[in-house]
């Protein structure tokens, strides 16, 4: 029977039952399975094997388990922590010739005025130093994370991991419909953006002069537009991350709501603080679901375990970072104004909460939720509709 004073992931059914096949056994992030008979086999399994697990299960557990909630595989678990920590870090040292003189040459270019690739040049310094980051300082970050976690993997501290281990295990194994939906209302604009090279960005995007002379229509339809394809998989990685949580944690409604609200939010803040600067993309839409998710789990803090919480810290350092970076061609303003109204969103429709359960979805909510999702659906097909009548 599930505990109703835990919250969902921490309950005995947030987990699959487990098979019959064998006595012991693992499932991976691809969602296979294998089988053991031994718990001697399931360590040297777990010490070689490559990937992210999922569950694994013993004859103690009727569900699955994380691998965190078994004692006995501590030191086991430590030694593959510590196996791919120096894997990462041998990463970082391959990639580290080559994304420093990346850097170099970004620096160069920049100071002589140079734009290679057509980007100009503290475009192309901030590019490199994203690599840097991306491929370099992030796998040693990880390596170095990697070998502090494995200190922890005892016998009497791995139960530590455990409320974390299930929060993210729970997470990733949940069904998130309208964030799919969102994402393909965005590549779908993308496609149509890639269909009419030149007239996306004049005919659909936030053109300041155009809109402050009418066409009012330009801060919903900007929204799904980008400016390069790096712009457009940065922004699709961060709305599929923040928009599964903001839809597991919030519900759908929420989701819906805080994303819509947030394109106003964001196109009202470049307009105003940017009047002279063309402005597309999701970012806005990004950084108010992170606002969102800031406020709420802040008011919900029983529910999501407080390492799951400081990862929002981190991305919203990142933001910040990328921020002062490229200051000369980054938003910063639709940021802060999505931001500020995704956290206003959550400030307001939410109350402190002290229950681990997520919060009931009320008639209003569903309202909220249907007329966002029409509004979204609405501004995406607009901004094909517009694209696409000028290309023709």
């Amino acid at each position: 029977m599930s505990e109703p004073a835990l919250p969902a992931w921490a309950r005995d059914d947030a987990f699959p039952t487990r098979p019959n096949t064998s006595k012991f056994g693992v499932v991976d992030s691809s969602k296979m399975s294998r089988s053991f008979e031994s718990l001697d086999e399931l360590k040297a399994h777990l010490e070689v094997g490559k990937g992210r697990l999922d569950w694994i299960w013993t004859p103690e557990d009727d569900q699955l388990v994380a691998p965190e909630e078994v004692p006995k595989l501590a030191g086991t678990l430590k030694k593959r922590r510590l196996n791919f920590a120096a894997e990462d870090e041998a990463y970082a040292r391959r990639t580290a010739p080559l994304t420093g003189i990346a850097v170099l040459c970004g620096f160069y270019c920049f100071f002589n005025g140079i734009s290679p690739f057509d980007f100009p040049g503290i475009q192309f310094l901030v590019l490199t130093i994203f690599g840097f980051l991306y491929f370099t300082a992030r796998p040693w970050w990880e390596a170095r994370k990697g070998r502090d976690a494995a200190k922890l993997l005892t016998r009497d501290q791995i139960g530590d991991q455990v409320p974390e281990a299930r929060f993210e295990l729970w997470m990733e194994n949940q069904r998130t419909p309208f964030s799919v939906l969102f994402l393909v209302l965005v590549v779908l604009v993308g496609g149509a953006q890639f269909a009419t090279p030149g007239l996306g960005i004049s005919e659909a995007g936030l053109v300041k002069t155009r809109y402050l002379a009418g066409e009012n229509w330009r801060i919903f339809t900007a929204a799904f537009l980008h400016g390069n394809l790096i712009h457009f998989i940065l922004n699709m990685s961060a709305l599929w991350y923040l928009g599964r949580r903001v839809e597991i944690l919030a519900r759908w409604p929420h989701l819906a709501g805080a994303f819509f609200l947030s394109i106003i939010g964001a196109g009202w803040a470049t307009v105003s603080w940017l009047p002279n600067q063309t402005s597309v993309g999701v970012s806005g839409v990004v950084c108010g679901l992170l606002g969102f998710l800031l406020v709420f789990e802040t008011l919900h803090r029983p529910l999501v375990p407080r390492p799951a919480r400081r990862r929002l810290a981190g991305i919203l350092v990142s933001l910040i970072v990328i921020g002062t970076l490229g200051f000369k061609f980054v938003d910063n303003a639709a940021h802060l104004g999505g931001l500020v109204t995704g956290a206003a969103y959550a400030f307001v429709v939410f109350p402190r909460s002290s229950s681990p359960h997520r919060p009931l979805i009320l008639k209003r909510d569903f309202a909220i939720g249907g007329i966002g999702i029409f509004l979204i659906a609405a501004s995406a097909i607009g901004a094909i509709f517009m694209m696409l009548m000028r290309g023709s």
